[in-house]
């Protein structure tokens, strides 16, 4: 199937899509909007290209709605996987310019008491758009970090020496925290 047919379908199924996305995305709404997801589903369509054969709109339809399934369990599982430990991505945020980036305590609010569920989640979403930002290796780097994963390890996952690893991470997660204080301002 060529790419313009492709599309042309798209197009001819975007309010069924945009329907299905809004019915189906439950709580990813929370964290991203319909049409970013709908985006999303466009760009998983268009990626799978190789994998359709047009058997008429019906199948077409058919088809969407599986990848877009399978887009949004995707993103579920990766907001998930962020709210499971986001007191590690967000003490990365927090980290001074030491000498070991990691090595900060918990985050707090510069608020009396504890840090509440909405604010927490408010900054978690931006740590995760000060993710979406970064270069990929860059946010490897960051994501690896704040799962504990050895320098060592990073490097051999990399390719390239434990010095530069070294180095690597920590502009990446200077990257991280300047992008994190940009998603916050006001």
């Amino acid at each position: 199937m060529t790419g313009s047919r492709l599309a042309q379908l798209l197009d001819q199924h975007e309010a069924e899509l945009t329907r299905f996305v809004a019915r189906h995305a439950g709580r990813l709404t929370r964290y991203e909007s319909v049409d970013d997801l709908k985006q999303g589903v466009h760009l998983r369509v268009i990626e799978s290209e190789a994998d359709y054969e047009h058997r008429g709109a019906e199948a077409f339809q058919k088809w969407m709605y599986t990848v877009a399934r399978n887009f949004l369990a995707s993103r579920y599982a990766y907001w998930s996987a962020l709210r499971r430990k986001p007191a590690a991505l967000l003490r990365l945020t927090a980290a001074g310019s030491g000498s070991d980036p990691g090595a900060v305590g918990e985050v707090s609010s510069p608020d009396t008491g504890p840090l509440t569920y909405a604010e927490r989640r408010d900054l978690l979403l931006h740590a995760v758009r000060a993710l979406e930002v970064m270069l990929p290796r860059d946010k490897n780097l960051v994501v690896w970090s704040s799962e504990d994963v050895s320098i060592q390890d990073m490097a051999d996952r990399l390719e390239i020496t434990y010095a530069a690893v070294e180095q690597a991470r920590r502009r990446a997660l200077d990257r991280f925290r300047k992008a994190f204080r940009l998603a916050t301002r006001p």
